[in-house]
């Protein structure tokens, strides 16, 4: 392939990788809790510097650019609006690196969605249907059929029973690893977070952390970068084809 196609293709890749991630963005942007993906591009050497053959800085024929490589998406753990919603069971977290803990298959999750509600055997449930763990690890459930009270530390108090919602926090952001849901599994160790370190809001939702409108406008950057190296690409591939043309006709 020639170099100059090689090169466009590669951009024309990473800005479509770019569009996935942004569309995914602004599709969740009414999501509680949600934090925005990050898409990484990085520079790539030219295929003769990689494989050695050359010396980067040279200024020969092989110190050319290589285009873009695509690196794992991130993840931004920026702190959403908090928007109150007058519902006992949303709960939001007043603190960036906190997350509420919760159970899927038996191991526990993470979460910054506080949008909570009782299930049929009274169990305290995200909106997937995980269970959420009080500070003792085990599931808070109810009996629905009796009144019940959602304390201001983030408790829910039945009969003179309190259970406190576990909350915890992980060594760095950096270990946790989505899993969908808009859960995170932390890689490393959760510690809990202690009583005067709690900030609860009941009644409250921490909104999407997506910003729309500069959302928005990286969507309509990428997708014209991307459409520029479509249009070098099909330049590209004319070129040749008059070239080929002419050589044979010769």
């Amino acid at each position: 392939m020639p170099y100059g196609l090689y090169v466009s293709a590669a951009g024309a890749n990473a800005q479509s990788h770019r569009l996935d991630v942004l569309s995914h963005n602004l599709a969740n942007v009414n999501t509680p809790g949600f934090k925005p993906h990050l898409s990484i591009l990085k520079a790539r050497h030219s295929a003769g510097i990689e494989n050695g053959e050359a010396q980067a800085g040279s200024g020969g024929v092989d110190d050319l650019g290589g285009g873009v490589a695509i690196q794992p998406t991130v993840t931004q753990f920026s702190q959403g609006p908090i928007r109150a919603t007058g519902v006992d069971t949303d709960f939001a977290l007043n603190s960036e690196n906190s997350f509420f803990v919760v159970s899927r298959d038996n191991q526990q999750m993470l979460t910054r969605a506080g949008n909570f509600s009782f299930n049929a055997q009274g169990q305290l449930v995200t909106e997937s249907g995980d269970m959420v763990l009080s500070t003792g690890g085990n599931a808070i459930a109810i009996d629905t059929t009796q009144p019940y009270r959602v304390t201001p530390d983030g408790g829910i108090e039945q009969g003179g029973a309190k259970q406190l919602l576990m909350i915890g926090k992980p060594q760095a952001v950096g270990d946790l690893t989505r899993v969908g849901d808009n859960l995170y599994r932390p890689l490393g160790s959760v510690n809990p977070v202690l009583p005067e370190g709690r900030r609860v809001i009941n009644g409250h939702l921490e909104q999407s952390a997506i910003q729309p409108t500069a959302a928005m406008m990286e969507l309509i950057e990428a997708s014209r970068a991307y459409e520029a190296n479509v249009r070098m690409i099909q330049n590209q591939d004319s070129v040749l084809g008059t070239l080929i043309g002419r050589v044979l006709r010769e």
